[in-house]
């Protein structure tokens, strides 16, 4: 087993990661709250029963089956769901797409300020993390909008702890995850020396999309089971180097 001196840095997923979108035990993540309830009011506002009536079972499958882990990637399938789009080729400047869009991000703020709250042991261990070699070395890698990626982190209470040019949110790159690209952005913006080599560096996910993009950027990656099961995960056709039910058990397995 890897110890914590093997590594240089570390790179974190927000949502299910650091941030817990199911706070209180709540069935209906926070991000799945928002997505449904722009979905049912645009449905509304379009005469559109489809959305209007979508359920949280299919609102909640729509992004786990989603081929993308981004808002648009859930919400295409959303309206593939409704029969109001065909292919699975993102229309992006299509107008329920951005209509829908718009309106959970505007929304959402509230909801964060509101419910959000850690995943169990995070703050802590990222603290942990700075004080044993990786401070000023931690960077993010999310598809959420920055401001509610800089929301999280400050719920968390480790908004410091992440120099702004490192917090990779959905506006700096071009493709999501499982694309390797916001992991690669994170690891550049780290600017590490030239011997440090991608395996050298910690990424934390909880997504199997998140997973196959940090594996694919040759990040060393850990997969907290937040969301999905030990067993679950490690069954994945690209699993993770790493799988811990807690925080309290990554910091045990890299002591």
């Amino acid at each position: 087993m890897p110890t914590l001196s093997n590594f240089r840095a570390a790179i974190f997923d927000v949502d299910d990661t650091l941030l817990n979108n199911h706070p209180g035990g709540r069935k209906m993540g926070l991000h799945e709250e928002s997505r449904l309830q722009a979905v049912r009011t645009v449905g509304k506002r379009h005469h559109i029963a489809a959305l209007e009536h979508f359920t949280a079972d299919d609102n909640y499958n729509a992004f786990r089956n989603a081929a993308t882990h981004s808002l648009e990637g859930a919400v295409w399938t959303i309206l593939q769901m409704a029969g109001e789009v065909t292919g699975d080729v993102i229309a992006y400047d299509h107008p329920l797409l951005k209509e829908i869009c718009t309106l959970k991000d505007s929304s959402h703020e509230a909801v964060l300020r509101t419910l959000g709250e850690e995943v169990p042991g995070a703050g802590h261990f990222v603290r942990w993390l700075a004080a044993n070699g990786c401070e000023g070395k931690l960077a993010v890698a999310s598809t959420a909008v920055r401001r509610d990626v800089m929301i999280s982190l400050e719920v968390i209470g480790v908004r410091e702890l992440f120099p702004d040019e490192c917090i990779i949110s959905k506006d700096k790159f071009t493709h999501a995850k499982p694309h390797p690209e916001s992991f690669q952005l994170a690891l550049a913006s780290l600017h590490l020396p030239s011997d440090v080599a991608p395996g050298q560096v910690l990424a934390f996910e909880d997504d199997p999309r998140g997973i196959m993009s940090a594996k694919a950027a040759g990040l060393f990656t850990c997969a907290i089971a937040s969301r999905f099961s030990k067993k679950d995960l490690a069954a994945l056709e690209v699993p993770p180097d790493l799988i811990a039910d807690t925080y309290t058990e990554f910091e045990e397995l890299f002591n």
